[in-house]
């Protein structure tokens, strides 16, 4: 049995990484097209979210996390501002 739970981890952990590599992707992609637009601000956050993705690594586990509790919810926060 404890076996099995070790083999799921490897999938939970790669899960986590691609829904973190998309918040980053996303996030992203957003602030370019607001630096497209001549919007201020987002250089700086583009820069940063471009650097998180580069760094991000489906083994670092710490890095996954915090891009899923620090970055997603800016992610939710700007998606929901665009959808009103």
């Amino acid at each position: 049995m404890a076996q099995e739970n070790t083999r799921l981890l490897p999938q939970q952990d790669s899960a986590a990484y691609e829904v973190a590599r998309d918040v980053l992707l996303q996030l992203v992609g957003h602030a370019a097209s607001r630096v497209a637009a001549g919007e201020g601000g987002w250089v700086e956050k583009r820069d940063r979210w471009t650097s998180q993705l580069n760094a991000l690594a489906p083994g670092d586990t710490d890095a996954v996390q915090e891009v899923l509790d620090r970055e997603a919810p800016v992610l939710k926060s700007i998606t929901e501002g665009l959808s009103q």
